[in-house]
């Protein structure tokens, strides 16, 4: 079955002035022109390579809006398979798009994952989605106006205390529930980083191994002297709560909460409802998924990076919005099985070219009214993958 669909589109005529150029890398003839013309259908120019290597030179001949990838240019030793595109000195951020097919193997989807590809299609290739990567590429998706946040919005954390990467840190639990995390290790680098940052920051967080009087006047200093006396100020600390905090201050404790309640509590804080995405029982787990809100006409295309008893992690260039409900087809690499039900938009966090914040690509969806049997067969995949 070829990767991209024979759909009649009509030719757009696209001066010099507004077109855009995508790298396409491919083997297959036949694919690349189908590729080709779909892609030159949405307004952009093409260039065409056979291999990673040769693609990589090519991102240091120019800079483009995207890369698109068949996945049967990829490695099959295990590696992950965007690395050689990732490593370039100067466009290794250029966003990477994996075109993948009903027989795609489950380990080169792994390895893009690992590589940081951020988007998947499952072919045949939809011209609407093309279409849809390309407009959130060239920033013609209108952003939601930035006073709006419902309860499934993610917001902006700085994270004094804690270094990008830690293991088991909080950071890390709360950019799987989509927030969007400001680090720095010292209170000066903090207010350098509010000074930088040209948006709302919803909450200051401070990781302190003691409880005191003098960590209390501490966070206030940095609350005053950063200008967030509107943000929530939340310290974890490692010992006792023992003294009253200042007001405005909530102190949490790591000896009397669990991570998973630490974070419940952090979410309620900022009004956020995201207790359902229980980061301590997600397991990686990539296959290809395609979702359209209940009662659409289109189908799209993405792939998952994480799976939890009660919702699905996808990385994707354009969510769904929060609270949509989903219809949802997840395509299991390993049987060929594909598995359907609904799902709430839980958080999303669609492409934006800002690398100041730490954040995932995409958006957590909490399982709803899926039949025992799909459920049965995930949770048996949850266990074998938390097994490996």
């Amino acid at each position: 079955m070829p990767l991209a669909t024979h759909a009649w589109f009509q030719q757009s005529e696209v001066s010099e002035e507004t077109s855009c150029k995508v790298l396409l890398v491919d083997q297959a003839k036949e694919l690349r022109l189908y590729l080709t013309a779909l892609l030159r259908a949405v307004g952009c120019g093409v260039v065409s390579v056979d291999n990673l290597l040769a693609a990589r030179a090519e991102l240091g001949r120019f800079r483009p809006l995207m890369v698109v990838v068949d996945w049967r240019v990829l490695p099959t030793d295990g590696s992950p398979g965007c690395a050689a595109l990732r490593g370039h000195p100067r466009n290794g951020d250029v966003p990477i798009l994996v075109v993948v097919g009903d027989v795609t193997p489950a380990e080169p989807l792994e390895g893009c994952v690992q590589g940081g590809a951020e988007d998947c299609m499952l072919g045949p290739v939809r011209v609407t989605e093309l279409r849809a990567r390309i407009d959130a590429l060239r920033e013609k998706v209108p952003c939601p106006a930035p006073g709006l946040m419902s309860r499934r919005t993610p917001r902006t954390v700085l994270l004094v205390g804690e270094e990008p990467g830690t293991h088991g840190g909080l950071g890390a639990g709360l950019e799987a529930c989509g927030h969007h995390l400001l680090y720095a290790p010292t209170a000066e680098r903090a207010q350098a980083l509010v000074a930088e940052y040209a948006e709302p920051i919803h909450l200051l967080l401070t990781r302190t191994p003691v409880t005191s009087a003098e960590e209390m006047r501490r966070v206030e200093r940095l609350r005053t002297g950063s200008r967030l006396e509107r943000a929530h100020a939340v310290v974890v600390t490692d010992g006792d709560v023992t003294e009253v905090p200042m007001p405005g201050q909530v102190w949490l404790s790591t000896r009397t909460l669990a991570p998973g309640h630490l974070l419940a509590h952090i979410n309620g804080l900022m009004r956020c409802n995201l207790s359902t995405l229980r980061v301590d029982e997600r397991v990686p787990f990539v296959c290809p998924v395609e979702f359209r809100e209940v009662g659409g006409l289109s189908w799209s295309s993405c792939y998952s990076s994480a799976l939890s008893p009660g919702a699905l992690f996808v990385r994707t260039l354009v969510p769904a919005r929060p609270g949509a409900v989903l219809e949802l087809r997840i395509h299991l690499p390993t049987t060929r099985e594909v598995l359907e039900g609904q799902g709430l938009v839980a958080w999303s966090n669609p492409y934006t070219p800002r690398r100041t914040a730490s954040y995932p690509l995409g958006m957590g969806i909490q399982f709803l009214g899926m039949s025992p049997r799909p459920l049965m067969q995930l949770r048996e995949l949850i266990h074998a993958n938390s097994l490996g």
